[in-house]
C-alpha cells in the first residue's frame, strides 16, 4: 500500500478570474439603442469565442498581495477586429501574468465589422483600450498597483491596438465629469505579440518601450514587417526588444499545441519587463542567481522550497503513519537526471517539458510544465538498495493539482495512484518495505489541465518505523 501527503510550504494562491468590472459608466459613447445581445460560441477545441459586444469590460486576475510586483497589464485578445478568442490570448495569459506577480487584465471590447455595427478599430476599440488603462491607473491603489507601470499586451488585432494605444494615446479630460477620465491614456509598455500593422504608420517621439514578438512563418505583412517596426521605434528614439520564432505561425497565444520553443514565449515578456525596470522596485532585474538557488526559489514570486531534515521528515511520517514514537530514518540520496527509462540506478526524466532550468552535481532539476495540457510529466525511476520503506520527497510549485502514479516490481504493475494539493512545498510518497533490487517509478504531472506545474528536485529517504 502507498501513503501519500502533500505539505504545502505557503497558502494556496487565489490568482483565479474575479467578476468582470464594467469599462464605461452605462452605455459607451456610440451605443445602439437596440444593441442585441453578446454572443459566445466554443471551438472544437474547447475554447471560448465572443462577438457583439456592446459593453466592454475588463475581467481581473490579481497576484497574492505578498508577491505583488506592482506592474499591471491590459491584455487584449484578437480575433481579426470580427470576433474576440478570450481563451488562449486572454484567460490564460492573463492567469500566466497572475502567477507571476503581475496583475492582469482581459479587455473585452467592441467590434466593427458586424451586420449594422458604427463601430470603427481607431474610434470605438482604441477607445475601450484607452478606458480600460485609465480605469487601471483610476484604482490602483486598491489594486496594490503603481499607476506608472500599467502597459498593456495585445494579440494580432489586440496588438494593433495595443500599438495605436502606445503611439496615439489620448490626453487627460482635464476637468472632466468623470474622474476615470482625468487619468493618462499612455500605456507605460506596449506588448505587440504578432500585431496587425497599420499602413502609413506614423511613429512620434516619446514612445513607451515596446515588446515585439511573431512567428517566422507568420503573413509577409506580420513577420516581414514588424522588424521594420522595430527599427523605425529605435529611429524615433524608443526602445523596442524584438523575437522572431522559428517555425511559429500566427495565433499561438498559450494553447497545449506549442512547442517548447514557443511556449517560452511568456518568460521572455516577464525578463523584458524585468530588465526594463517594471517590475517590483522599479529596478532592472538582479543578475541571475546560481542555477541551484534558481530551482530553489521555484518561479519568480514563489517563496524558496526548503529541504526538510531528518528530524522534520521523521516528524511527519509519525504524524502520517499514527506512530507513537518516531521512526528511524536514514541519509537521502538524490535522484539523478538520466537518460529517460535509464535501467537500474536511479533517475528522473522529462517528456515534452516547456523548458528545463538544469541540473547541478547533486542532481536537482527545475522544469516548467506551464500549458502543456497533460502533455508533459516527470518520471522517477530507482531501484531499491535496501529492503526498507522508502519515501520519496519531491520539491515543486502547482496552481492546481499534482496527479501521480506508482509502478512497482519488474513487470511495473500500477501500485497506486492519486492527486495532491500541493501550491510550493513538498509531495511525499510512502512505499512500503518491498524486496531488495525490486526496482519502482512514480509519474507526476498537473492536474486539471490548466494548471502549472514547476519541479525542482527529489529525494529518496529510507526508514525503519518502530516496532510495538
Amino acid at each position: 500500500m502507498l501513503w501519500a501527503l502533500a505539505q504545502s510550504a505557503s497558502a494556496g494562491l487565489d490568482t483565479g478570474p474575479q467578476a468582470p468590472i464594467p469599462i464605461w459608466n452605462g452605455d459607451p459613447p456610440g451605443t445602439p439603442a437596440a444593441a442585441p445581445a453578446e454572443l459566445m460560441r466554443m471551438n472544437e477545441y474547447g475554447e471560448h469565442i465572443v462577438n457583439s459586444v456592446h459593453h466592454p469590460s475588463l475581467t481581473p486576475y490579481l497576484p497574492d498581495p505578498a508577491q505583488a510586483s506592482g506592474a499591471a497589464v491590459i491584455v487584449i485578445p484578437g480575433g481579426g477586429h470580427r470576433e474576440l478568442w478570450m481563451d488562449h490570448e486572454g484567460f490564460r495569459v492573463a492567469q500566466w501574468l497572475a502567477l507571476h506577480g503581475i496583475a492582469a487584465f482581459v479587455l473585452k471590447y467592441r467590434l466593427p465589422p458586424e451586420p449594422g455595427s458604427t463601430y470603427s478599430v481607431e474610434r470605438d476599440e482604441l477607445a475601450d483600450v484607452q478606458r480600460a488603462i485609465r480605469l487601471v491607473r483610476h484604482r490602483a491603489s486598491a489594486l496594490h498597483i503603481d499607476a506608472a507601470r500599467v502597459g498593456v499586451l495585445g494579440f494580432s488585432a489586440g496588438g494593433e491596438l495595443a500599438l495605436l494605444a502606445a503611439i496615439r494615446p489620448a490626453s487627460p479630460a482635464g476637468n472632466a465629469a468623470d474622474a476615470v477620465d482625468r487619468e493618462s491614456a499612455r500605456p507605460a509598455f506596449a506588448g505587440l505579440m504578432y500585431p496587425g500593422l497599420p499602413e502609413n504608420l506614423q511613429l512620434p517621439s516619446g514612445l513607451p518601450p515596446m515588446f515585439l514578438l511573431c512567428g517566422e512563418q507568420d503573413s509577409a505583412a506580420i513577420a516581414g514587417r514588424l522588424p521594420e517596426l522595430q527599427l523605425a521605434i529605435e529611429k524615433a528614439g524608443g526602445s523596442a526588444e524584438l523575437h522572431v520564432l522559428a517555425h511559429a505561425n500566427h495565433g499561438f497565444g498559450m494553447r497545449e499545441s506549442n512547442p517548447p520553443a514557443i511556449a517560452v514565449w511568456p518568460t521572455l515578456f516577464y525578463n523584458w519587463l524585468g530588465a526594463s525596470g517594471f517590475l517590483k522596485g522599479n529596478a532592472v532585474a538582479a543578475p541571475a542567481a546560481p542555477l541551484s538557488e534558481q530551482m530553489r526559489a521555484g518561479f519568480p514570486g514563489a517563496a524558496p522550497v526548503a529541504d526538510y531534515s531528518p528530524a522534520q521528515i521523521a516528524q511527519l511520517l509519525q504524524k502520517l503513519l499514527a506512530l507513537e514514537a518516531l521512526p528511524s530514518v536514514g541519509e537521502p540520496k538524490a535522484v539523478s537526471p538520466n537518460a529517460p527509462y535509464a535501467a537500474g540506478g536511479m533517475h528522473l526524466s522529462f517528456w515534452k517539458p516547456a523548458f528545463l532550468l538544469g541540473t547541478t552535481g547533486s542532481g536537482e532539476a527545475g522544469v516548467n510544465f506551464w500549458d502543456l495540457y497533460n502533455e508533459g510529466h516527470v518520471n522517477i525511476g530507482f531501484t531499491r538498495q535496501t529492503d526498507v520503506a522508502m519515501l520519496l520527497d519531491c520539491r515543486l510549485y502547482s496552481s492546481g493539482n499534482i496527479a501521480f502514479k506508482i509502478y512497482a516490481g519488474d513487470e511495473g504493475a500500477l501500485s497506486a495512484q492519486g492527486e495532491l494539493k500541493v501550491t510550493n512545498g513538498h509531495v511525499l510518497l510512502l512505499l512500503p518495505a518491498r524486496a531488495r533490487t525490486e526496482p519502482a517509478s512514480v509519474e507526476l504531472w498537473p492536474n486539471p489541465a490548466h494548471a502549472l506545474l514547476g519541479f525542482f528536485g527529489c529525494e529518496l529517504w529510507p526508514y525503519s518505523a518502530p516496532r510495538h
